[in-house]
């Protein structure tokens, strides 16, 4: 919270909204537990534990936008894997994380696809980028890339077992070529 404290004296911040977010910094996302919901999201998603605390901070500021935003906002990459992770912890997202913390249900809908839905997140998201900016300050482009980059022609998410391939950026491939010529 410190780090927002000059933050939250914008107009923007208004006693319900300070209120909302200290509930949401306050919500542990690493219980005591062999295998909690911070090892487990950085294992999935082959981050490291510095790597997968951001996310979820990201996550928090995201959540905290939905709830107050009068109209939909579109996560990063990043900060919908963090979702679809606290998803699988049903008994936490549902009972404490929305009815407790957020006061609110925060369904995940998945798009429809086609040209229409991609116009209308890449909308919602530009949209987000400046809300987020709003509340908090320019979010960092590693967790909430620019919104050409996260709608970028050819991007895909794909998940891959990494215990079972090897994934070769594409760049090491094309200097690979480079050199056998």
């Amino acid at each position: 919270m410190d780090m927002l404290l000059s933050t939250f004296e914008s107009e923007m911040w208004t006693p319900q909204y300070i209120e909302l977010w200290e509930r949401i910094e306050r919500h542990n996302f690493e219980p005591v537990q062999r295998l909690n919901f911070l090892g487990r999201l950085a294992r999935d998603q082959n981050w490291t534990l510095i790597e997968a605390r951001a996310a979820v901070e990201a996550y928090r500021r995201f959540c905290f936008l939905a709830t107050v935003s009068s109209s939909p906002v579109t996560p990063s990459e990043a900060v919908d894997e963090v979702w679809h992770q606290h998803l699988i912890y049903s008994r936490d997202y549902w009972d404490i994380w929305c009815r407790q913390v957020l006061r609110k249900v925060l369904h995940h809908d998945p798009t429809p696809g086609g040209a229409e839905a991609q116009i209308r997140y890449r909308w919602q998201y530009a949209q987000t980028l400046a809300l987020h900016e709003q509340f908090f300050g320019p979010p960092p482009a590693k967790l909430w890339p620019a919104t050409h980059v996260r709608f970028g022609a050819g991007r895909r998410n794909k998940i891959t077992d990494l215990m079972s391939s090897i994934v070769v950026p594409r760049r090491v491939i094309a200097l690979r070529n480079l050199f056998l010529k």
